[in-house]
Protein backbone atom coordinates (compact mmCIF):
# COMPACT_ATOMS: atom_id res chain seq x y z
CA UNK A 1 0.00 0.00 0.00
CA UNK A 2 2.84 2.55 1.02
CA UNK A 3 4.55 1.48 -2.38
CA UNK A 4 0.97 2.75 -4.37
CA UNK A 5 1.10 5.70 -2.45
CA UNK A 6 4.88 6.63 -3.11
CA UNK A 7 3.95 6.09 -6.84
CA UNK A 8 0.64 8.15 -6.64
CA UNK A 9 2.47 11.24 -5.44
CA UNK A 10 5.20 10.78 -7.84
CA UNK A 11 2.86 10.87 -10.71
CA UNK A 12 0.88 14.20 -9.40
CA UNK A 13 4.59 15.60 -8.72
CA UNK A 14 4.89 14.91 -11.88
CA UNK A 15 2.41 16.84 -13.58
CA UNK A 16 3.17 19.37 -10.88
CA UNK A 17 6.76 20.15 -12.31
CA UNK A 18 4.63 21.68 -15.27
CA UNK A 19 2.99 24.36 -13.04
CA UNK A 20 6.68 25.07 -11.74
CA UNK A 21 9.15 24.92 -14.17
CA UNK A 22 12.01 25.67 -11.94
CA UNK A 23 11.49 22.05 -10.63
CA UNK A 24 11.30 22.23 -6.90
CA UNK A 25 7.91 21.98 -5.19
CA UNK A 26 9.38 22.25 -1.32
CA UNK A 27 12.10 23.13 -0.01
CA UNK A 28 12.52 22.73 4.23
CA UNK A 29 15.31 22.29 6.57
CA UNK A 30 15.34 19.79 9.28
CA UNK A 31 17.80 18.34 12.33
CA UNK A 32 19.94 15.65 12.12
CA UNK A 33 20.13 13.34 9.53
CA UNK A 34 18.84 9.34 9.97
CA UNK A 35 21.67 7.01 10.04
CA UNK A 36 21.15 4.05 7.44
CA UNK A 37 23.39 1.14 6.41
CA UNK A 38 22.13 -0.08 2.91
CA UNK A 39 23.72 -1.97 0.31
CA UNK A 40 24.09 -1.07 -3.35
CA UNK A 41 23.74 -3.00 -6.67
CA UNK A 42 26.94 -4.76 -6.58
CA UNK A 43 26.53 -6.04 -2.61
CA UNK A 44 28.87 -3.59 -1.20
CA UNK A 45 27.07 -2.40 2.59
CA UNK A 46 27.31 1.82 2.19
CA UNK A 47 26.63 3.25 5.86
CA UNK A 48 26.00 6.90 5.82
CA UNK A 49 28.19 6.85 8.76
CA UNK A 50 31.09 6.84 6.53
CA UNK A 51 30.95 9.94 5.02
CA UNK A 52 30.80 12.18 8.15
CA UNK A 53 33.01 15.31 7.71
CA UNK A 54 31.36 15.53 3.83
CA UNK A 55 28.91 16.78 2.15
CA UNK A 56 26.61 14.14 1.10
CA UNK A 57 23.43 14.48 -1.38
CA UNK A 58 20.86 11.88 -1.16
CA UNK A 59 18.69 11.27 -4.13
CA UNK A 60 15.33 9.54 -4.03
CA UNK A 61 14.73 7.79 -7.27
CA UNK A 62 12.53 4.87 -9.09
CA UNK A 63 13.16 3.69 -12.53
CA UNK A 64 9.45 3.74 -13.21
CA UNK A 65 9.75 7.76 -12.31
CA UNK A 66 9.72 9.93 -15.08
CA UNK A 67 10.80 12.83 -13.36
CA UNK A 68 13.61 10.70 -11.68
CA UNK A 69 14.65 9.88 -15.31
CA UNK A 70 14.50 13.79 -16.92
CA UNK A 71 16.69 14.78 -13.41
CA UNK A 72 19.48 11.71 -13.65
CA UNK A 73 21.77 13.05 -16.80
CA UNK A 74 22.26 16.81 -14.97
CA UNK A 75 23.25 14.55 -11.58
CA UNK A 76 25.56 12.56 -13.46
CA UNK A 77 27.32 15.80 -14.78
CA UNK A 78 27.07 17.10 -11.09
CA UNK A 79 29.19 14.46 -9.97
CA UNK A 80 31.59 14.85 -12.71
CA UNK A 81 31.95 17.78 -11.78
CA UNK A 82 31.59 17.92 -8.04
CA UNK A 83 33.03 14.50 -6.53
CA UNK A 84 35.80 16.27 -4.34
CA UNK A 85 33.01 18.41 -2.54
CA UNK A 86 29.49 16.57 -2.46
CA UNK A 87 29.36 12.76 -2.12
CA UNK A 88 26.54 11.89 -4.35
CA UNK A 89 24.20 8.72 -3.08
CA UNK A 90 21.59 7.74 -5.48
CA UNK A 91 18.53 5.53 -3.58
CA UNK A 92 16.32 3.40 -5.56
CA UNK A 93 12.70 2.77 -4.49
CA UNK A 94 12.17 0.35 -7.34
CA UNK A 95 10.64 -2.92 -6.54
CA UNK A 96 12.77 -4.71 -9.07
CA UNK A 97 15.32 -6.92 -8.17
CA UNK A 98 18.88 -5.67 -7.99
CA UNK A 99 19.94 -7.26 -11.19
CA UNK A 100 17.35 -5.20 -13.20
CA UNK A 101 18.11 -2.08 -11.37
CA UNK A 102 22.40 -2.79 -12.54
CA UNK A 103 20.97 -3.33 -16.00
CA UNK A 104 19.39 0.49 -15.64
CA UNK A 105 22.08 1.66 -14.35
CA UNK A 106 24.70 0.93 -16.39
CA UNK A 107 22.14 1.73 -19.58
CA UNK A 108 21.90 5.00 -18.41
CA UNK A 109 26.19 5.19 -17.71
CA UNK A 110 24.48 6.49 -13.54
CA UNK A 111 28.45 7.20 -12.36
CA UNK A 112 27.30 7.73 -8.87
CA UNK A 113 26.69 4.89 -6.46
CA UNK A 114 23.25 3.46 -6.14
CA UNK A 115 22.28 1.77 -3.11
CA UNK A 116 18.60 -0.71 -2.47
CA UNK A 117 15.56 0.32 -0.23
CA UNK A 118 13.48 -1.82 -1.64
CA UNK A 119 11.76 -1.79 1.51
CA UNK A 120 11.36 2.00 1.59
CA UNK A 121 12.74 2.28 5.45
CA UNK A 122 15.19 4.67 4.80
CA UNK A 123 12.57 6.71 2.60
CA UNK A 124 10.11 6.51 5.52
CA UNK A 125 12.86 7.41 7.83
CA UNK A 126 13.34 10.36 5.23
CA UNK A 127 9.66 11.73 5.14
CA UNK A 128 9.99 10.96 1.50
CA UNK A 129 6.32 11.25 -0.04
CA UNK A 130 7.09 12.06 -3.54
CA UNK A 131 10.08 10.84 -6.10
CA UNK A 132 12.45 12.24 -6.79
CA UNK A 133 13.42 13.79 -3.57
CA UNK A 134 17.10 15.20 -2.50
CA UNK A 135 18.23 15.53 0.79
CA UNK A 136 21.47 17.59 1.22
CA UNK A 137 23.42 16.79 4.38
CA UNK A 138 26.08 19.41 5.65
CA UNK A 139 29.61 18.04 7.49
CA UNK A 140 28.13 17.79 10.91
CA UNK A 141 25.47 15.44 9.60
CA UNK A 142 22.88 17.86 9.65
CA UNK A 143 19.95 17.83 7.44
CA UNK A 144 20.89 21.36 5.35
CA UNK A 145 18.39 21.17 2.96
CA UNK A 146 15.46 19.06 1.77
CA UNK A 147 14.06 19.14 -1.79
CA UNK A 148 11.19 17.78 -3.84
CA UNK A 149 10.90 17.38 -8.03
CA UNK A 150 13.61 17.26 -10.35
CA UNK A 151 15.67 19.44 -10.78
CA UNK A 152 18.60 20.21 -13.09
CA UNK A 153 21.48 20.14 -11.04
CA UNK A 154 23.90 22.11 -13.36
CA UNK A 155 21.98 24.96 -14.22
CA UNK A 156 23.69 27.83 -12.32
CA UNK A 157 21.23 30.20 -10.79
CA UNK A 158 20.19 27.07 -9.02
CA UNK A 159 23.59 25.78 -7.71
CA UNK A 160 24.02 29.70 -6.23
CA UNK A 161 20.79 29.91 -4.44
CA UNK A 162 21.01 26.18 -3.34
CA UNK A 163 24.60 24.25 -3.07
CA UNK A 164 26.52 27.51 -2.49
CA UNK A 165 28.00 26.34 1.16
CA UNK A 166 29.03 22.58 -0.28
CA UNK A 167 30.58 23.95 -3.73
CA UNK A 168 32.77 26.53 -1.84
CA UNK A 169 34.46 24.07 0.20
CA UNK A 170 32.42 25.08 3.84
CA UNK A 171 32.02 22.87 6.24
Amino acid sequence: MKRKKLFLISVLASICLISFPGGYLSLAAADNSQPFRLHDVYGHVIELSTFKGKWVLLNFWATWCGPCLKEIPSLEKFESREASRVVILGISESLEREKKTLKFILEHKMNYPVLIDGLGRVADAYKVHGLPYSVLIDPQGRIFWTIEGAVNWTDPAFQSKFLAGPLKGQS
